[in-house]
Parts: structure tokens; C-alpha cells; sequence
């Protein structure tokens, strides 16, 4: 069981809907984290990610989101969040959304502790690798913001590489 689980969702081939997985890679990168930090890759999402959510003690998830923001701009949101916006918003832009799949771990088997989404507006999802000028110009500030959730996770600040 990792003790935090840093789980980035994105289809990395629709450019702004990769965010997630982007996201992950850089903070991923940007320090030496402890043994107890997994990252993973969760592709598109969905249920295959059920043994992930399940198996964490604590989750930081990075996902694009349709929040009516401008392209770049991002909200962390709790748990407690995603239960009080049911049906308002859809937390994700895939066919089973992450809020869904949370859920159905949740009555399943518990799942972790506390769960974190750092949840970034897309500017373009359409095909293609690259992120939009805007989501680019953002992602430095969404590493810094993410190593920030990171350890505060768990429970201090993350040593610089």
C-alpha cells in the first residue's frame, strides 16, 4: 500500500485532456520523494483504476475538468467537494468519471484515507500531443502547486532534488 498514491488521469493524445498525466510527470520529477510516494500513470481512467484508488492510504489526483474557468486556471477540490456538486458539475472528461469510480471503491472495499484533486481547466481537447498555449504557460505554476498537495499529503514539505 502506497502511502500516497499520486494518480495522473489524461488521454496524452487529445493535447489539454493529458494535463493530468503531465501534471504528474513534472512533480514526479521535480523533487526526491520518499519511498512511500507512488506515482502513476492512469491513462484515460475509468474502472481499471479501482485497484489504484483502493490501495492507497492517501490519493492526489491531477485531471483536466470543465470547472467554466479559463484554460489553465485550476481548483483543488476534497472529497467532501465532489459529493456536494453531484450533478452540477462532472469532475472529469472521460466516460466514467473519477468521482464515479471513487465512489464505487468507496462502497466496495473503503478505499483511502483522503483524496485530493488538483483539477486544471483545458483550453483544447481535440488530437494532438501538445498542451495549449495556455495550459503550457500554466503548467509550471501546476507543478509547483502539485508538489505543494504532494506534501502536504504527507504531512511536510518534500526535499529538493
Amino acid at each position: 500500500m502506497a502511502e500516497v498514491a499520486v494518480l495522473g488521469i489524461g488521454n496524452t493524445l487529445m493535447r489539454d485532456d493529458g494535463i493530468g498525466v503531465r501534471l504528474m510527470e513534472g512533480v514526479r520529477d521535480a523533487r526526491l520523494w520518499p519511498d512511500g510516494v507512488e506515482f502513476i500513470d492512469g491513462g484515460a481512467g475509468g474502472l481499471g483504476l479501482l485497484n489504484v484508488i483502493e490501495s492507497a492510504r492517501r490519493l492526489v489526483v491531477f485531471d483536466s475538468a470543465e470547472m467554466g474557468l479559463a484554460a489553465g486556471q485550476h481548483r483543488v477540490i476534497g472529497e467532501e467537494h465532489l459529493a456536494a456538486d453531484t450533478g452540477k458539475h462532472r469532475i472529469s472528461l472521460h466516460d466514467l468519471s473519477f468521482e464515479e469510480t471513487l465512489r464505487l471503491c468507496r462502497l466496495a472495499s473503503g478505499g483511502p484515507e483522503t483524496v485530493a484533486i488538483l483539477a486544471v481547466q483545458p483550453g483544447v481537447v481535440g488530437f494532438g500531443k501538445e498542451l495549449s498555449g495556455q495550459v503550457q504557460a500554466a503548467l509550471g505554476h501546476l507543478i509547483e502547486e502539485g508538489v505543494r498537495l504532494v506534501g502536504e499529503m504527507l504531512g511536510g514539505p518534500a526535499r529538493q532534488c
